[in-house]
């Protein structure tokens, strides 16, 4: 009974901590591209870059 007890809090621990790293990598990485993405795409005068976002409707469901 102690060591199921003991495998399943490791086990878990484990899988919060993978979790964690995998979620810090992904948000740091996709917030890193998009923000050269916009970068690179927007509008430079002086030493600012200027970008242009497009309005896009929530209000319905799109279908692909």
């Amino acid at each position: 009974m102690e060591i199921s007890i003991a495998l399943y809090i490791m086990v878990s621990i484990v899988v919060g901590v993978a979790y964690w790293h995998g979620y810090k990598t992904g948000v740091r990485t996709g917030a890193d591209t998009m923000y050269d993405h916009l970068y690179q795409n927007g509008t430079r005068k002086n030493d600012k870059v200027i970008v242009c976002l497009e309005y896009e409707d929530r209000s319905g469901t799109k279908e692909f």
